[in-house]
């Protein structure tokens, strides 16, 4: 049986990078918002996980969604609200500095209540309501060891895209962190202080998908290793 590892690990000081990836098992809540008042009632007590799949999960299904509302929030405030200016306002929504999915919850419902102001309430039809959702994030460590800035490199290069996206949004978010996985490590475990700010610099939702979000990131260690072999650092 394949060993399942708690969500809540986080890199340690003197330890190894073990490099894990998740799954994410979707489960009905039974609650649906025929209107944007419905919306907020629900999103005011739903579970930090339905936040980090409506918001987030997107990205591993980028193909799924388009561009310019790029999670479900967004793109049924267009497509079946026909809210545009309320689409746009949580279309972009960037990892929080602190306070994990609590804090975007919080930045959700500040943006939304604003708009029930001066909207006019109506009820979607039947079949167009907004299906808020769960998921449990299933861990499960790769095979894949780093014991050092440049192993860490190598990993994350032959890293999966479950992978990339668990390191860099999944853990961080629910962590409640402002580092992810790969540059707390880096802190931690090196004196590479400004590769690591350099990763935890990336911001994952301006990438269309994850393998552009890994590939951003094996460019940043690839121009730091040139920069190290030259003697610049």
């Amino acid at each position: 049986m394949t060993a399942v590892a708690s969500i809540s690990n986080e890199p340690s000081r003197n330890s190894p990078f073990v490099f894990f990836k998740a799954r994410y098992i979707v489960e009905l809540t039974g609650k649906r918002a025929a209107n944007l008042q419905d919306f907020v009632d629900y999103l005011q007590t739903a579970n930090k996980s339905s936040i980090f799949y409506h918001i987030y999960h997107p990205l591993l299904d980028s193909h799924l969604v388009p561009y310019e509302f790029p999670n479900d929030f967004s793109y049924w405030f267009s497509d079946t609200l026909q809210d545009k200016d309320l689409a746009e306002q949580v279309a972009d929504f960037e990892l929080p500095e602190s306070g994990g999915l609590e804090s975007v919850r919080r930045i959700l419902l500040s943006r939304i209540e604003r708009a029930l102001r001066d909207r006019i309430m109506y009820d979607v039809r039947p079949g167009s309501e907004f299906n808020f959702l769960n998921c449990r994030v299933v861990v499960i460590p790769t095979g894949i060891v780093a014991k050092n800035v440049d192993e860490l490199a190598d990993g994350i290069s032959e890293a999966s895209e479950l992978s990339i996206f668990y390191h860099m949004v999944t853990s961080r978010l629910f962590r409640e962190s402002r580092y992810d996985d790969f540059s707390q490590w880096i802190i931690q475990n090196s004196t590479d202080t400004e590769l690591a700010e350099d990763i935890r610099a990336i911001d994952p939702t301006t990438h269309v998908n994850v393998k552009s979000i890994q590939q951003e990131v094996m460019k940043i260690f690839q121009r730091y290793m040139k920069q190290k072999s030259f003697g610049r650092i």
